[in-house]
């Protein structure tokens, strides 16, 4: 009888978004071989809000169809990742409610025996931000949102600490997240950087299996179950995608 393919569950927004596929062969290569990935990911993706990024509509991750495919599919061996904490605050999400919605996740996972990764947010690079600085960035990534400099990071702050409460709680790894990951921009990792981050994130689960799963070629569209696009409803049947090893992607 054939050993179960492990699976790993990635909850996310732009910094998952950038490198998914980086996450998976990390993954893969701790885990000595294929997997069966569910992610809910996004730029602008939400924890608990509709969210838009340009013409894309997506439910937040809260509501999204991961969760009842989880409840669809057969128990199994679960690893997984939160990350991208701090998403909501910039669109006037408070630490409170943020860490709500990121504990109903993490109840989720725990109560189907996954174990996995929360990281922190970026607060030593965010705080290094001078108040100039600050208003580039606002302008850049955020146009449309009215972001106060000092209200933000006193909810980072906040949000940083309840973070650490969720990990103890739930037995989880906590990760921080260095200052010298990130270049000018203070909240998506530099492309460099990306391999170590995920090495670092699927790492904390635990001792790694002897062997490494080697690049496998990728066929099919990474697209979501569900979202909206100018309005219109879109999505594909999941697995969108999959890998040569037998690694499946499925995403929402």
């Amino acid at each position: 009888m054939q050993p179960q393919t492990p699976r790993v569950v990635l909850l996310g927004a732009s910094n998952l978004a950038l490198g998914l596929e980086i996450a998976v062969d990390a993954a893969r290569a701790h885990l000595g071989g294929p997997v069966e990935l569910l992610a809910a990911l996004g730029r602008a993706r939400s924890w608990g809000a509709r969210s838009r990024f340009l013409a894309r509509e997506l439910p937040g991750i809260d509501a999204c169809g991961l969760w009842r495919e989880l409840e669809r599919r057969p128990a199994a061996s679960t690893r997984f990742v939160a990350l991208d904490l701090g998403n909501d605050l910039a669109f006037g999400s408070s630490a409170a409610q943020v860490a709500a919605w990121i504990e109903l996740a993490l109840e989720r996972l725990v109560a189907r025996g996954a174990r996995g990764t929360l990281t922190g947010l970026p607060l030593a690079r965010l705080e290094r931000l001078s108040p100039r600085q600050f208003e580039v960035l606002k302008r850049v990534l955020f146009p449309f949102h009215s972001i106060e400099r000092e209200r933000l990071l006193d909810e980072a702050r906040e949000l940083e600490a309840r973070s650490r409460d969720l990990a103890r709680k739930f037995g989880l790894a906590h990760v921080e997240l260095e200052e010298r990951w990130y270049g000018l921009d203070p909240i998506h990792f530099a492309r460099a950087a990306r391999p170590e981050v995920w090495r670092r994130f699927v790492g904390a689960w635990g001792e790694p299996r002897e062997v490494g799963a080697p690049a496998a070629p990728r066929s099919g569209r990474l697209w979501y179950e569900s979202a909206q696009v100018l309005g219109f409803a879109t999505g594909t049947s999941q697995p969108c995608a999959r890998l040569a090893d037998g690694t499946t992607f499925s995403l929402y």
